[in-house]
């Protein structure tokens, strides 16, 4: 039996490394403070920490 070719490039995944980002917000109605949690890549973690 012969073995049959796969194409590499199929199986190639991209793999991003991923960071769980908590930051601490408190509401507008309430005026409690919560947690917001995100998973996000590394390329956006500034962005997340950014006052709103």
């Amino acid at each position: 039996m012969s073995k049959k070719g796969v194409d590499h490039n199929q199986k190639k995944k991209i793999l991003k490394k991923m960071t769980l980002a908590i930051r601490i917000v408190k509401s507008k109605k309430s005026g409690f403070y919560t947690f917001e949690n995100k998973m996000i890549s590394n390329e956006k973690i500034k962005n997340f920490f950014t006052k709103k």
